[in-house]
């Protein structure tokens, strides 16, 4: 399911949103916003599909190179 975030694009989700959106912690959430840690290139595809924001570790990237990248390094989540 792909759910788009209502911010604009170059918005950063909110704490809450990304956590649920991307199935990670609210914490892990936090220091990504926050850039206390950098989430893994697949992460931050993976929080790109679900919620419209790019990380600055792909802001670069096209949307085809996103796609090639996501074939060849699949998000899998810890849990």
């Amino acid at each position: 399911m792909f759910v788009m975030c209502e911010q604009r694009a170059m918005e950063a989700p909110r704490t809450t949103h990304l956590a649920v959106a991307a199935g990670i912690s609210k914490s892990h959430a936090s220091d990504i916003l926050n850039n206390k840690r950098k989430p893994s290139r697949a992460l931050a595809i993976h929080i790109y599909r679900k919620t419209g924001w790019r990380h600055s570790l792909i802001a670069g990237l096209t949307d085809a190179q996103i796609d090639l990248l996501e074939t060849v390094e699949p998000w899998r989540s810890a849990a």
